[in-house]
Formats: structure tokens, sequence, C-alpha cells
């Protein structure tokens, strides 16, 4: 669910009569607020998704691309795209390998849910620690055991609601903002 700000021509009348003699600079207000709004949500989204999830900024981070508004176009967007997340990246214990380990290992994608004894995956060291699972009772073939995409977690309605929210007041905040910077200067 994208963050929405829609930008119509009562916004923009909106904004040209609090601009006064400078209507003609609304655009650039709009375009501007946009922009940093856009860049909030980035930043939240990341922040809001860890609060939630066991999981690394990075790996959130690298599945965002911005596109940023201008004053032909009055719309920024920010969107995630990615695969399936390797349970590894997650919380797994133990870390390291063990070959006679009979106890099962623990995971844990979500925050506050505790570590979760799943039977059948093992730990292996093949560039980096990496979790596998049998596919049959033979001993090959192994599949990697993967947990959710990150743009399932942002997915997640709580996390949504919280970056719409910051998201919006940025978006006023800066308008305001924008608004008496471009009036100061005329």
């Amino acid at each position: 669910m994208p963050l929405t700000v829609d930008i119509d021509r009562t916004l923009l009348s909106n904004v040209q009569n609090r601009l006064g003699p400078f209507p003609n600079k609304a655009p650039d207000v709009i375009t501007r607020a946009l922009n940093r709004a856009m860049t909030n949500v980035a930043a939240s989204i990341s922040r809001e998704v860890r609060q939630e999830y066991n999981i690394k900024a990075s790996d959130v981070k690298n599945t965002l691309s911005k596109t940023r508004a201008s004053k032909s176009r009055l719309s920024a967007i920010v969107t995630s795209r990615g695969q399936v997340i390797p349970i590894d990246r997650f919380k797994v214990s133990p870390k390291t390998v063990q070959p006679r380990r009979k106890k099962p290992i623990k995971m844990a994608v979500k925050k506050g849910s505790g570590l979760v004894a799943v039977k059948g995956p093992f730990v292996v060291n093949i560039n980096g620690i990496k979790v596998f699972r049998r596919e049959g009772e033979k001993r090959l073939p192994v599949k990697r055991v993967m947990g959710p995409s990150v743009p399932q977690m942002i997915g997640n309605q709580e996390v949504v609601n919280k970056i719409n929210q910051s998201g919006y007041e940025t978006f006023l905040s800066r308008m305001d903002y924008e608004i008496n910077r471009a009036l100061g200067r005329g």
C-alpha cells in the first residue's frame, strides 16, 4: 500500500492563495515538500520494518528506489522490490556449524516472538553461514531456507499505517516551511 498525497487543483489553488503575490511558485513549493516527504518515508520504512522484524537496515534500504517529484510531475514515489530473504539474515541459533547437533535450530523472523525451534534445517558454512533443509529422505538435494521479502514486511498493516502517518505529517509540515521560505525570498 503506497503512501498517497493527492496533489489536485484544490491543493494547488490553496498553495497559490497562501503564496499571495507569488502564485507561480506553487509547483516549486509542492515539489520540494514532496521530495522531503519522500526522503522521510524511505527512512521511516527502514525504521518501522526493523521495529517489527529481525533484519538489518541495509537489507531494507537495498530494496528501496525513489522517484523524485518535479515541477511538471507533482508526485514522488518510494517503491520496494525484492526477493525473499534467506532465513540466516534473520535471528538464527546456533550461528555456527555443529554436525552432531540433535536439537532443532531456533529461528525468529519477527521481534518479540522469541526463538522458535524448527526441525529439519541445518547450518552450513559455504561462503559464510547459511541455513539449508533437505528436500527428501536422501542426503541430496538440499534447499536454502527462506524468510519473507522486504515488500511483504512493508505490507504488514501496522507498518503501513505508521509509514503513511509519518509521511503525511512530514509533507504538511514541509509545505508550511516551503511556503514561508518562498514568501521570505520574494
